[in-house]
């Protein structure tokens, strides 16, 4: 590895972990939020629209993994190499992805005693396959945020297609068709959804298998994609920014940080997106984009989100991820037992939650996780 990769490697890695936990955190928020149900206004801000927009951290980690996993790809490309080994990419994605969530999978199948339901079989199996998110009945039976794993999984096979689909073409071409594969499945999508609810009666929804699918989702990917290639291209040109180019990549990066406060928490968040589009598509899947390239940039991103608990947090955020909701629950139900309940003591809900959650996903990633992923990608070095 050249000394330009090497950096640009170390670059990506820092600010990143952090806002891995900036994106768990605010998932954790909005399921601690339709328990605790808080509600409080401050003018045009609304407390409760705040925690629920909560759910457009799935969108930062959908940002986040087209980033991450299109930096090898975009690196060959620009180098003119061969383009990463499919092998070695995929035992990398099941190393990280398998060993937690089969875990977490497994104690929630038998800690509900998922065999007394009707069907169990096929609704277990559909979940050990990532299959379960194209069916309505099995989408969010046993964990609901574990919908996000699956997109995530289909995502990781279609990666690679697109980029071995595309190796002729110069970097910047691909990345142009990138943007055109996004738009295009935002207006496949779009079509679809538009021809199922005019069919629909009246009361009834979309079908989630059609909202939480790939396609619905594969616009904020490639959006990350895309940044990874204009991050690598920034980061080949080794220029040496004046002051003044510094100083303007702070105040983007803090106006890109206050802006989507100010969407999440307003009215706005209303009108900042199209029509079938999710997590206020282009607007804030766009501002996370320009975040997640701005954070290894920068000193705010340094110190706020490398140098801070975030880091640490982001480090057993896929953790935090899938066992947040079960632990919720739990604490939920034990407090009436302490005379308390998770309304009116919002406050020690919230800390026993994100406490208890942080440190199963703690001992699950150095237990379980890390030695597993290290045994696989030292197997195939």
């Amino acid at each position: 590895m050249n000394h330009t990769h090497s950096a640009a490697a170390q670059r990506q890695l820092c600010g990143l972990d952090g806002l891995r936990g900036v994106a768990c955190l605010m998932v954790f928020g909005v399921h601690f939020g339709q328990i605790a149900k808080l509600y409080g206004n401050a003018g045009p801000f609304d407390l409760a629209r705040l925690i629920e927009n909560g759910n457009s951290g799935v969108a930062l980690f959908f940002g986040l993994s087209g980033f991450l996993l299109g930096l090898p790809f975009w690196r060959a490309m620009l180098q003119g190499r061969a383009l990463p080994s499919i092998g070695r990419y995929f035992a990398h994605r099941l190393a990280r992805v398998v060993p937690a969530y089969f875990l977490c999978l497994t104690a929630l199948i038998v800690a509900n005693r998922l065999w007394l339901e009707r069907d169990w079989q096929r609704d277990a199996l559909l979940h050990y396959a990532f299959a379960f998110n194209f069916f309505d009945t099995s989408i969010f039976s046993i964990n609901p945020p574990f919908w996000t794993v699956a997109v995530e999984m289909q995502f990781y096979l279609l990666l690679p297609v697109l980029f071995f689909g595309c190796w002729r073409l110069r970097a910047d071409q691909a990345a142009v068709g990138a943007v055109v594969l996004a738009i295009v499945a935002y207006a496949a999508h779009g079509l679809i959804a538009a021809n199922s609810a005019a069919r629909l009666s009246a009361g009834d929804q979309l079908s989630p298998v059609l909202t939480y699918s790939l396609l619905a989702h594969l616009p904020h990917f490639l959006l990350g994609v895309v940044t990874g290639w204009f991050f690598t291209r920034h980061s080949r040109l080794n220029w040496s920014p004046s002051e003044k180019t510094v100083l303007w990549k702070e105040v983007a990066l803090w106006l890109s940080g206050a802006l989507l406060l100010v969407i999440f928490a307003t009215p706005l968040d209303e009108l900042l997106q199209v029509p079938y589009g999710r997590y206020n598509l282009p607007v804030v899947p766009l501002l996370f984009c320009l975040v997640i390239v701005l954070a290894p940039l920068t000193a705010t991103g340094w110190l706020l989100l490398h140098k801070s608990p975030l880091r640490g947090v982001g480090c057993v955020s896929y953790g935090v991820y899938l066992y947040h909701l079960p632990v919720l629950h739990v604490v939920a139900r034990i407090l009436p037992r302490y005379a308390m309940n998770a309304q009116d003591d919002w406050f020690v809900f919230a800390v026993t939650s994100l406490s208890l959650t942080l440190g199963v996903a703690t001992l699950s990633y150095h237990l379980f996780e890390k030695p597993i992923r290290r045994l696989v990608t030292g197997q195939i070095r």
